[in-house]
């Protein structure tokens, strides 16, 4: 159950076979940044200033592992124990909270500066059976890319009002899930996520992205990042304009994702449909590839003999044997005698092809692939 609970986080919520790969391709490579760097998620490459060798915590680590405290819908059958929270967290938390939408709105400031971006906000995520690793000790910066490019993580409800989800709660496995999100007028809501496991994945993939540069860089606490931001813009800033630009450009990369998706899984089911066209024309489509195949090599013999014939015409052209007048008489019928060999190629695959499975549908590298996908099974 564990082992597809972490596929669960990892790929998200059930997709087509090829979204699947490409996902777990993407998440099988490690991360490795310059000396002295983090690289965010768009590319961009801040400098960090490292903490004194005794401030470093040698042992922090955040992974996915079994939760055994019970908080957390745990497999045991135990009486889950209580996780007491000090005053000075819920305050930090409520700071985060009360400041989300400044913050928003102050993002590309944020993201310029290491410490900053590093600053640890106090919020509380956890999934059923894993708890809370994975979402230990969340920054600043970890929340605006998560915003960024989470679907459901900036919201605007049927009557306009806009959120920001702040809580992640629930299970990837059953896709039950009550997360808490903050309006814009400071109130919290109970909200829903669909496709959970694609949410709480890739949030548990961006904040595992920093677990080193938490460890080893210097970061503001977020009183720090509010009091630099205040002193920055005189506590003067309407920022309803900057809101509303992030949430717009939010929304078109919510749906260029949405259309990548959909463009990826129509692909996939495509190709599937063609196969099955093919298996059952199978023993039409390999003589096809064996007479495309020896018309091929017969027409590219003839094309490089006629290139080579070409080559000889324009080193006559330089040493001054022939004129330019007699170089374009001799090479116009060898252009004109390629394309009408390239033509006949392509007409042959296009009227055998039609002939075989009665749709233009099927070209030679299709059958290609389906030949070698059959072979792999």
């Amino acid at each position: 159950m564990i082992m597809d609970e972490s596929n669960e986080l990892l790929g998200g919520s059930t997709q087509c076979h090829s979204t699947k790969s490409s996902e777990k391709k993407r998440q099988d490579e490690k991360e490795t940044f310059p000396d002295g760097k983090i690289v965010l998620l768009n590319g961009t490459q801040l400098d960090c200033y490292p903490l004194a060798d005794e401030d470093i915590e040698t042992e922090f680590q955040d992974k996915l592992e079994l939760d055994t405290t019970g908080q957390y819908l745990s497999v045991r059958k135990c009486k889950p124990k209580t996780t007491h929270v000090s005053d000075e967290w819920m305050q930090k938390q409520q700071l985060f909270v009360d400041n989300a939408f400044y913050l928003l709105a102050h993002m590309d400031r944020i993201m310029n500066d290491s410490r900053m971006f590093l600053a640890p906000v106090a919020a509380r995520n956890g999934l059923a059976y894993t708890g809370t690793s994975g979402f230990k000790r969340p920054t600043l910066g970890v929340y605006l890319e998560w915003w960024q490019t989470s679907d459901d993580a900036m919201r605007i409800d049927n009557e306009g009002c806009r959120s920001l989800v702040y809580s992640l709660a629930g299970s990837p496995l059953s896709g039950m899930n009550r997360c808490s999100t903050v309006r814009e007028d400071g109130n919290i809501d109970t909200v829903t996520l669909s496709s959970f496991g694609r949410h709480c994945g890739s949030f548990i993939k961006i904040n595992t992205r920093y677990t080193e540069a938490k460890v080893h860089y210097q970061a503001y606490t977020l009183q720090e990042v509010l009091d630099i931001l205040h002193r920055e813009d005189n506590r003067k800033l309407d920022y309803d304009h900057v809101i509303t630009t992030h949430f717009m450009q939010h929304e078109i990369d919510r749906l260029n994702r949405c259309l990548e998706r959909l463009t990826e899984e129509s692909s996939h089911w495509r190709e599937k449909y063609l196969f099955a066209l093919i298996s059952f024309k199978e023993d039409e489509a390999r003589a096809f590839l064996a007479e495309d195949g020896k018309l091929e090599t017969k027409i590219s013999q003839e094309i490089e003999h006629l290139k080579m014939q070409k080559k000889a015409l324009k080193a006559q052209l330089k040493r001054g044997q022939i004129d330019n007048v007699s170089y374009q008489h001799s090479i116009t019928p060898i252009n004109k005698r390629i394309e009408e060999l390239e033509f006949q190629l392509c007409r042959f695959r296009h009227d055998k092809l039609k002939e075989i499975f009665q749709t233009n549908e099927i070209d030679s590298g299709t059958i290609g692939r389906y030949f070698r996908e059959k072979d792999k099974q």
